[in-house]
């Protein structure tokens, strides 16, 4: 334990901040002005991501005490940018009024979360899982409309299936880990930091799957 925490935690953080750098070159190399909605709609989720990573950064140079509140920005953003994503290419219409009503749940229940639970300055447990259910709802819809679409036969050719596939494992986890970080940190510091490898390695490898989405996309 010790030597995770001392040795390889400082790396698994570097390469985490570092892992935007992946979709972000790539969206930006592959973007023309033929470009389709979903393309823009991902490239627009990854600089999101970037600026968020990029604050997170500053406010640790500014030696400031706690950056969890960046966290009660990023869920309801990346709700609102996931959803349009999906609602863009559900083609049932009770599918896209349920992601318009999801969505703006989440942003409802996150900033109730604010004023009537916990402090800003404390993770957004209940709002993180709340957006994950959401998420991985929406993916799992997505299979559904998939698998009753016959004209669809190489699934990983698909650049929203490969980004449904990564949205289940990212949101599934980083719920679990985040659920479980005001008690983890209530404990210990480094009981906190465990989960928070859990998310850093979750991190880089979401980020990876969406690169893959990304470059699907550009080639159809």
């Amino acid at each position: 334990m010790e030597f995770f925490l001392r040795q390889v935690y400082p790396w698994l953080v570097q390469a985490s901040f570092y892992s935007f750098c992946l979709p972000l070159l790539t969206g930006v190399l592959l973007i023309n002005k033929r470009s389709s909605l979903l393309y823009r709609l991902l490239l627009l989720y990854i600089v999101f991501i970037a600026l968020v990573e990029v604050t997170a950064k500053v406010t640790i140079s500014l030696k400031t005490t706690n950056n969890v509140w960046i966290d009660h920005i990023y869920t309801p953003t990346e709700c609102l940018i996931v959803a349009a994503v999906y609602y863009s290419h559900f083609t049932n219409p009770l599918l896209k009024r349920g992601t318009v009503v999801a969505a703006c749940g989440v942003v409802v229940f996150s900033g109730a979360y604010v004023l009537w639970g916990e402090s800003v300055m404390e993770m957004n447990s209940l709002p993180r899982m709340l957006n994950g259910v959401v998420l991985i709802a929406m993916a799992v819809a997505y299979f559904y409309q998939v698998a009753n679409d016959l004209s669809q036969t190489y699934l990983d050719r698909d650049p929203m299936f490969i980004l449904s596939c990564g949205i289940i494992v990212y949101q599934a986890g980083t719920a679990v880990a985040f659920s479980m970080f005001n008690k983890a940190l209530a404990a210990s510091y480094d009981t906190a930091r465990i989960c928070i490898s859990v998310i850093l390695v979750l991190n880089i490898l979401y980020r990876v799957v969406l690169m893959l989405a990304l470059k699907r996309t550009a080639a159809t």
